[in-house]
């Protein structure tokens, strides 16, 4: 064993270098400032584009902004991203028209049923987005019983990094988008992240956030399993009854998810220890559940989403039960460039006609997740407080 010892020594200071020399090295994207390179490796291929939404062309989705890579004197096709700001962002490769993820880089988010490959640019405004530096809160996986979808369905719990189980915490429901699923917001939306660093800096009240699965036709999240067999999906129900009601969703939240939590964790039990907050569709299911239980929640946030139907006594009779009721908060988040912000501003006129106060922010971006990271900062410190 003492003969051993000088190897493992050298051995292990040769890590270092080794791993220095490390083939793929070359090819991660390096962060420079607010500057980024990619390279790829693809030594037959014709032409090779670089996908990204932080590249000239993309839509109010942040997507299809793309560029053309150039080989470089070593033969790697490579291409450098100038002038980004401090953010979380997203990519993908397409080599002669099929794409391909960055196979060096193996921080991926899924979006749309689509992998990604991802980068933070560091600074000021991409602080809370970093995985590091205050303690971290708790991700829980949990699957429960669904009578109304006939089966059991996934969600995360979100729990800060003191969590006590002899406490008593509010709670804040998650409604995901169309297309979206129980993991998007610890993927694209940086929740986690941002909750550990809001609450670490006292910014939001300690809080167990509740992150679930509103699609009609999935039990969980398609990288977990697959869809419901026969169900309609969330985009063949649109402008459908039963789409705007959310399906079987609100009854789902009412019976299943809201006792579940409260049976598993120690969390406050009325009306003014829960929020919810609903994102695009999610937003539309929110406000159908508002209407018929409007004393379940005394916080109540949408971010890109509003009121769909714009006929002044259909929106007030759609509000009257909430102000009957009494709220805490009602917080609206649409940007100036958001395709939602009609049915925003819908919803804020009925609010303005019934007299009802609300807090509204323009994130000055679109129908993306650049936007609703945005506004999660906007709207946490003024939770429960």
């Amino acid at each position: 064993m003492k003969k051993m010892f000088p190897f493992l020594l050298a051995a292990l200071m040769t890590c270092a270098p080794l791993r220095a020399q490390y083939p793929g090295s070359q090819y991660l994207p390096q962060v420079e400032g607010n500057c980024v390179t990619f390279r790829l490796q693809a030594d037959k291929a014709q032409d090779v584009q670089l996908f990204g939404d932080f590249l000239p062309g993309v839509n109010e989705y942040r997507l299809g902004g793309h560029v053309a890579m150039v080989r470089n004197a070593d033969g790697l096709w490579e291409y450098t991203a100038r002038g980004l700001a401090p953010d979380f962002y997203y990519y993908y490769f397409e080599v002669d028209g099929v794409r391909v993820l960055d196979p060096h880089n193996l921080k991926l988010v899924c979006n749309y049923s689509e992998f990604y490959n991802s980068f933070l640019v560091p600074g000021d405004g991409s602080r809370n987005l970093e995985q590091t530096g205050v303690p971290a809160g708790t991700l829980v996986t949990h699957w429960y019983d669904s009578p109304e979808y006939g089966g059991q369905r996934r969600l995360n719990v979100w729990l800060p990094a003191d969590y006590d189980a002899s406490g008593s915490y509010p709670v804040l429901y998650m409604i995901p988008g169309g297309g979206d699923d129980e993991d998007t917001w610890t993927d694209m939306g940086r929740l986690p992240q941002i909750l550990s660093h809001m609450t670490a800096s006292g910014e939001a009240v300690p809080m167990i956030v509740v992150l679930v699965n509103a699609m009609p036709n999935q039990w969980a999240a398609p990288h977990v399993m697959n869809p419901i067999p026969g169900a309609r999906s969330h985009f063949e129900l649109m402008g459908t009854p039963q789409g705007a009601s959310g399906g079987e969703f609100c009854n789902d939240l009412i019976r299943n998810i809201i006792p579940f939590i409260e049976g598993h964790y120690s969390v406050r039990r009325d009306r003014g220890g829960r929020a919810v907050c609903g994102v695009s569709m999610g937003g539309v299911y929110q406000m159908y559940l508002l209407e018929r239980r409007p004393d379940l929640f005394a916080y109540v946030a949408l971010m890109g989403s509003g009121l769909m139907n714009a006929a002044p006594d259909a929106a007030d009779a759609a509000l009257r039960p909430l102000k009957e009721a009494g709220y805490s908060l009602m917080w609206i988040g649409a940007g100036s460039q958001d395709m939602a912000l009609r049915s925003a501003r819908n919803l804020m006129s009925a609010l303005e006609r019934s007299r009802m106060p609300y807090t509204y922010y323009d994130s000055a971006d679109g129908h993306n997740w650049r936007s609703w990271r945005r506004d999660l900062q906007q709207l946490l410190p003024l939770l429960f407080r």
